[in-house]
């Protein structure tokens, strides 16, 4: 009987200890909740990187840089196209006779049928040398111009001097025959064609300026006076 009073006491003490510890345990759960203590939460997660949006800013970097390149690039070609298109082409003539102009006005029949070359002052252009029948070159498809007398200003006018016209504006001949002044001094490489009148008929070759372009203000000065 002693035996079994002791262990039953035992047990209900065992039992009371076990709800003292619950309450004590519910209790601080109660007061820690009601005292209004932030809640630590785990933290966010950090956004992802948008990789694809990167790779598309570049690309369209590299793009811009490509199309920078290619218009830099444009755009020196077509400075070396321009300075190529303005660039009058010398050609190539064989068996050339270097006279004067005085020497053709002279023995205009000794170089009928011959390349000849001289130099000159340029003077004005006419259409003494057009549409003449017997040595025709006709106006709509030829210029004439006039060169100086050696050390004078008085035309050689017995000199027929004709020459194709350029095709267009865009032919660099064109630029040439536009900058000519009285007094520039040019080459003149050409053909005889015809001896009418006794004198001598010539089909321009080839023509350069040899004196250089005069300033603005020098040409403003000839222009006045």
């Amino acid at each position: 009987m002693r035996f079994e009073a002791y262990t039953g006491e035992k047990s209900l003490k065992r039992k009371s200890l076990l709800f003292s510890t619950l309450a004590l345990s519910f209790g601080l759960a109660l007061a820690l909740s009601s005292t209004g203590l932030p809640v630590i939460s785990a933290p966010a997660k950090a956004p992802e990187k948008d990789t694809h949006s990167d790779s598309k800013k570049k690309d369209d970097v590299k793009g811009k840089s490509k199309d920078k390149d290619k218009d830099s690039s444009k755009g020196a070609d077509d400075k070396k196209a321009d300075t190529k298109a303005a660039a009058v082409e010398h050609p190539v003539i064989a068996n050339v006779v270097d006279v004067t102009p005085l020497q053709l006005v002279d023995k205009p029949t000794e170089f009928l049928g011959k390349n000849v070359k001289f130099t000159a002052n340029f003077f004005a252009y006419c259409n003494l040398a057009l549409n003449y029948k017997p040595a025709m070159r006709p106006q709509k498809d030829n210029i004439s111009f006039l060169v100086l007398r050696p050390d004078s200003k008085v035309p050689l006018s017995e000199l027929k001097i004709a020459m194709p016209m350029p095709k267009n504006e865009k032919d660099p001949r064109s630029k040439l025959l536009a900058s000519l002044h009285d007094g520039d001094k040019i080459e003149v490489t050409a053909n005889v064609f015809s001896t009418q009148l006794d004198e001598p008929w010539i089909d321009v070759l080839d023509l350069k300026k040899l004196s250089p372009d005069k300033p603005k203000d020098a040409e403003d000065e000839d222009d006045a006076l």
